[in-house]
């Protein structure tokens, strides 16, 4: 287990939550102002023996406070105090005064600062109990910079010399999955976490494993999930589709009865959803899919309101709302669903200004939260598919 405190959510917090995550380990984030909760979060922390603790914020603070709940002596680094001097000369900027540098360049006994590459403040490192320890400043190149030349390299270094390597996919069974992986290296350990449709495929290859065997097997790899691949990263299918929309430029919108907001939700769940997602609508009704979106009552009456056509409709009207991207969804969740209807059917339509209109025809299984689940990634993977051939 890692713990990540801060008083507020960031891009730092969100890198160090995905890294964290993509090793295989579980995270816990904890945002508070309070300080007597603060102390009893690194209290816990310790007394729990996990594996690490992430403090993100101003370094000086973070030390100070970590200091006072376990009452540790604290002490002036001259190191830190030189590399701010450094690095406000060669950035031609005014170095703080005595005062801020006094409190920048206080550590906990036994703790040490790592050289800063963005701005002023150094990150450090300390060990107390069973429990590795960085304070981390709030600026997000610094702290990406901390965690690929010290973190990963010390606490994800694996005993025995592992490499490991994370591959996501989706719209497979777990069982499918597992039995295309039976096809690589036999010496090669593999796991598949499965769950709604997406998959998390892990590999190990042993110490000395030579250079050829391992890009032989990610080649192998890649190549039999090709159509299903959508990240070499532990990120979800939304967290790929933000990056993905923010790189192109792209606003887009949903519309959603079956999955009742549960796309747009997915979407915001991740940081920069706000350049992204131009606006969500949930049209549970036949009433509201026409006053939202433009469609006339009689052709819904014509096709019915979970088919091909209305569908497409949706996305459409949401198109012309002003979105580059438009994504929508009609189906039956369940329990229950309209004569000759299986429970489960959808039809998920994309539209874009530059690629058309598209629309797909889906029959998930299980229960109503599940299918739901299932069928918000598949509008999302779908999206993703509309951009990435």
């Amino acid at each position: 287990m890692i713990k990540i405190f801060a008083k507020s959510n960031s891009k730092s917090v969100d890198f160090l939550t995905d890294r964290v995550t993509s090793q295989g380990e579980l995270c816990d984030v904890f945002l508070s102002t309070s300080v007597k909760s603060i102390a009893d979060f690194l209290a816990d922390a310790i007394n729990d023996g996990v594996k690490a603790l992430f403090m993100v914020g101003n370094v000086g603070e973070t030390a100070t406070t970590f200091a006072e709940t376990f009452g540790l002596g604290m002490f002036y680094d001259k190191f830190a105090e030189q590399n701010m001097s450094e690095y406000c000369k060669l950035s031609a900027i005014e170095l703080p005064s005595a005062r801020v540098r006094e409190k920048l360049c206080v550590l906990p006994e036994s703790f040490n600062h790592f050289n800063s590459t963005y701005g002023y403040q150094c990150a450090a490192y300390g060990v107390l109990g069973k429990t590795h320890v960085y304070l981390l400043p709030e600026e997000p190149r610094e702290v990406q910079s901390v965690y690929e030349n010290y973190i990963v390299k010390n606490l994800f270094k694996r005993p025995d010399g592992e490499s490991k390597y994370v591959f996501k996919v989706f719209g497979l069974a777990k069982h499918d999955v597992e039995a295309r992986l039976e096809k690589i290296n036999p010496f090669v350990d593999r796991k598949c976490e499965s769950a709604n449709l997406d998959s998390k495929i892990t590999l190990c290859f042993p110490s000395k494993t030579s250079k050829q065997v391992v890009g032989d097997t990610l080649a192998a790899v890649k190549q039999m999930f090709a159509d299903n691949l959508y990240a070499t990263t532990d990120k979800t299918i939304s967290e790929t589709v933000v990056e993905l929309m923010e790189s192109l430029g792209k606003k887009m919108s949903t519309a959603e009865s079956m999955t009742g907001g549960l796309i747009a939700s997915n979407i915001v769940d991740n940081s920069g959803a706000s350049n992204v997602l131009y606006e969500g609508i949930v049209c549970y009704s036949v009433a509201s899919k026409c006053a939202r979106l433009g469609i006339n009552p009689h052709f819904v009456d014509e096709y019915g309101v979970v088919s091909a056509e209305v569908a497409q409709a949706m996305s459409r009207g949401l198109l012309a709302n002003g979105s580059d991207v438009a994504v929508s969804i009609t189906g039956y969740a369940g329990p229950s669903s309209a004569p000759e209807y299986p429970v489960g059917l959808c039809y998920i339509s994309v539209a874009s200004t530059k690629t058309g209109v598209a629309v797909y025809r889906n029959l998930f299984r299980g229960d109503r939260n599940s299918i739901r689940q299932q069928a918000a990634n598949m509008a999302l993977f779908l999206v993703y598919k509309t951009f990435v051939k």
